[in-house]
């Protein structure tokens, strides 16, 4: 049974005079959601690098070699 179905027999379930609730929360739960995507700023993306373009310059040399004591 898909989930969409299971959530309509849970409904038919509920007594008629407690609809106008149920049907609130559903409503007002899916403006947040609205809110939600139209509010949230693109560079929030935890994938906004994904796809680009890697460059390694120089991925042989050591790095920092100064700052190493026992190197020096």
């Amino acid at each position: 049974m898909l989930l969409e179905e299971q959530v309509i027999a849970e409904i038919k379930q509920i007594p008629s005079d407690k609809l106008v609730d149920v049907y609130q929360l559903i409503h007002y739960f899916r403006l947040g959601l609205l809110h939600e995507q139209q509010n949230q700023p693109e560079s929030n993306n935890l994938y906004a690098l994904r796809g680009t373009k890697i460059e390694y310059q120089q991925p042989t040399e050591p790095v920092a070699v100064d700052e190493w004591e026992s190197l020096a």
